[in-house]
């Protein structure tokens, strides 16, 4: 009897190692994140979006817990919270990494589409510099369409008229707003109301996106040209990212890179259309330069970017302006 059912184990065994054993799903994998700002703003409201999609593309191997923004894990600090592994994962403002890594405002600095960019290796130096600065760089959600303007309290003639005011920039922005003639300081996003109405500033460069209902009745103008190009960067701890088994990282890369960029770029037309029909509709003034001197300013404050770069970078800066510009 007992060599009866040894048998039978034994034949058991070998037909679940011959046709396969039951597979167990591998556990879940859950990971933290903190964003530059909080659900609630439009920049919010289209990284909600995105985790939305991403959550549900990965269902059963992969989830974002989004903790929130700011009021979580202050803005200039988030990178390094991840570097340090206090946060899994954050969606932020590339130049808000520049003091890990010195050249990562520059993704801003570009004139071409997401698929031009892409197309040049441009995740992969990226995902390299990174590495190298103990970051993981996971890919961007790019906003091509999205361009940057200068809004100020008072309107605005001439490129001269830049001289000695007080701008609110983000890091990428400085060299531009000093090389116009203005003087850039460094605030985060949520302080640039109480900025505005104190006097502490003239102005500020951000946006277009939400920007008349948030600062209604200190605006008299903003700047045409828009400038550079909009994208936020997806950022992990490498302990953290380790825990995520190697198929599942692909699958997030490739939805990241590839599969969701162009619906993310599209999650921001109607916002994008509303802030300046806002604008037009508060009487806010388009400050328009002469053909020459708009043609001034956009050289200007391209060439002040990539000179900034080349300064810090010489041989990363050449490498990052031949991917992202023409």
């Amino acid at each position: 009897m007992k060599k009866t059912i040894a048998v039978t184990s034994m034949a058991l065994a070998m037909a679940f190692t011959t046709f396969g054993a039951p597979v167990v799903d591998a556990a879940e994998v859950k990971l933290n994140l903190v964003s530059m700002l909080p659900k609630k703003t439009p920049i919010g409201k289209t990284f909600d979006g995105f985790i939305t999609r991403l959550n549900k593309e990965l269902k059963g191997e992969f989830q974002i817990d989004w903790r929130g923004g700011p009021e979580v894990v202050p803005q200039f600090k988030q990178p390094n919270a991840v570097r340090l592994g206090s946060v899994d994962l954050t969606l932020t403002s590339p130049s808000y990494a520049n003091g890990i890594l010195n050249v990562s405002g520059s993704a801003n600095y570009s004139d071409k589409e997401y698929n031009e960019i892409k197309s040049t290796g441009y995740h992969a130096l990226m995902t390299k510099l990174h590495a190298a600065k103990g970051l993981v760089y996971i890919g961007e959600l790019p906003v091509s369409q999205l361009r940057f303007h200068i809004f100020l309290k008072k309107p605005i003639e001439t490129m001269a008229d830049f001289k000695g005011l007080k701008i609110r920039v983000f890091p990428a922005i400085a060299p531009a707003v000093k090389a116009i003639g203005a003087s850039p300081l460094v605030l985060p996003m949520t302080e640039i109301y109480t900025a505005m109405e104190r006097g502490i500033i003239d102005g500020f460069a951000t946006g277009v996106s939400g920007v008349a209902k948030q600062f209604k009745g200190l605006l008299g103008a903003y700047v045409e040209p828009g400038f550079y190009r909009a994208t936020f960067h997806f950022l992990a701890n490498p302990k953290s990212w380790a825990k995520v088994p190697p198929a599942t990282q692909k699958k997030i890369i490739d939805f990241v890179r590839n599969a969701d960029p162009a619906t993310y770029e599209e999650s921001w037309n109607a916002s994008l259309t509303d802030g300046y029909a806002q604008l037009k509709a508060d009487g806010v003034k388009a400050v328009r330069f002469s053909a020459a001197e708009e043609a001034k300013f956009k050289k200007t404050v391209l060439e002040a970017a990539w000179t900034a770069v080349r300064e810090k970078a010489p041989e990363e800066g050449k490498m990052l302006q031949g991917m992202l510009m023409k």
